[in-house]
């Protein structure tokens, strides 16, 4: 339980007024193609669902009820990640709501690039890490 609460903690910021959290919609992954979006037939109850097999976002989506809700003008909207972003992932950070901080800059303004951590990161450019022979 711990180590999923460490992961929720990466997807969320608390460190002013506003409360970000990092989310992405499934939609934005079966149109991009993602190749780690899964689905499968649940045998007891012969409906199909949906997932990601990188565990980016957690849930498994009913998909007659994903696309039920796609046909409409909302659509099905998004989910809060649960581990960090692949670089083809399109998340989002959603505030719940605007704080006098925000309207005077975001206090953590790394929180809306791509993570330079996990499985297929984009590593930030830094010339302190510059490796030469000496």
């Amino acid at each position: 339980m711990a180590r999923a609460l460490r992961r929720t903690q990466g997807n969320e910021c608390r460190m002013c007024s506003t409360f970000c959290d990092r989310v992405i919609d499934p939609g934005s992954c079966i149109e991009a193609g993602c190749v780690f979006l899964y689905e499968y037939e649940d045998p007891a109850t012969e409906r199909r669902f949906m997932g990601c097999l990188q565990k980016v976002f957690a849930p498994e989506i009913d998909v007659e009820l994903f696309q039920a809700a796609q046909r409409t003008r909302a659509g099905f909207g998004t989910v809060k990640l649960s581990g960090e972003p692949l670089r083809r992932c399109a998340f989002q950070v959603e505030r719940a709501y605007e704080g006098a901080p925000a309207a005077s800059g975001c206090v953590n303004r790394r929180f809306f690039d791509t993570p330079d951590s996990g499985p297929d990161a984009l590593r930030a450019f830094d010339l302190r890490q510059d490796e030469r022979p000496g």
